[in-house]
């Protein structure tokens, strides 16, 4: 709702984590391991998340939904940045067309 708490702060603290991570790699990271495996490993995790949000959706647990929708929009982040875009991108693309 309009007025409310900015909530896509932290989506921009969890983006400058995964550029952190993509940029300073390590063997235990899942970030760099999986961003490493390029733009197919990181679209198909993508995918498999989106469905598990589809199957979580159909169930009457919430916190099910909350779970499945936070790794979908996780791995999202990671896909943009493969692209070299950034999740303001996305916002703007969103507030054009709200206009």
């Amino acid at each position: 709702m309009l007025g409310e708490k900015n909530d896509h702060n932290f989506l921009n603290t969890l983006e400058k984590i995964i550029v952190d991570r993509i940029k300073n790699p390590s063997n235990n990271s899942y970030v760099s391991n999986l961003f490493e495996k390029g733009i197919d490993k990181i679209a198909q995790k993508l995918g498999e998340e989106a469905t598990e949000v589809i199957i979580a959706s159909k169930n009457e647990n919430k916190k099910e939904v909350i779970y499945e929708s936070a790794d979908l929009l996780f791995h999202f982040l990671l896909l943009l940045q493969k692209k070299n875009l950034r999740f303001k991108d996305v916002v703007d693309e969103l507030e054009q067309r709200n206009n």
